[in-house]
């Protein structure tokens, strides 16, 4: 018996946002993604007709494969953060942070994607870090003096 969060799709693509797209169908529209990985292996161009199959969420259905008239077909990989990679990359966070001249201060905040981590460097500015969980840091705000 299929799960019943797995599905599978046939339609036009409609409007393209980034890495989402519309699929239409004659049942009514959903919405799709295919990920930042996808779209550098997969053209979403409107009109274009494809099948899909992939998992259901309450919002859309992340794509695991997409399939275009021609045959080309890509398989999609959606990462999951599991319980044990938050302390090796919040290590890797904070080393980061280290690096970058900063000192840690608060507790770092979990995102899907990233930690936010409130810092301090030697001259006393704040700032607020964004740093992506291969330790990458993407973004730096200074916060406001008080």
């Amino acid at each position: 018996m299929p799960h019943p969060d797995r599905v599978k799709h046939s339609g036009t693509i409609g409007d393209v946002f980034g890495h989402r797209f519309v699929l239409e169908m004659r049942k009514g529209n959903i919405l799709a993604d295919i990920g930042p990985k996808g779209v550098e292996h997969f053209r979403l161009k409107t009109g274009r007709q494809v099948n899909i199959e992939g998992k259901k969420t309450p919002s859309e259905v992340k794509v695991r494969s997409i399939s275009r008239s021609d045959g080309k077909t890509v398989v999609i990989d959606h990462p999951k953060h599991s319980p044990e990679q938050t302390t090796t990359d919040l290590s890797k966070a904070l080393r980061a942070v280290k690096k970058a001249g900063f000192d840690a201060i608060g507790e770092p905040r979990r995102k899907p994607r990233h930690f936010e981590i409130l810092a301090r460097n030697s001259n006393g500015t704040e700032v607020e870090l964004h740093v992506e969980l291969d330790g990458h840091i993407r973004k730096r705000k200074k916060l406001l003096a008080a």
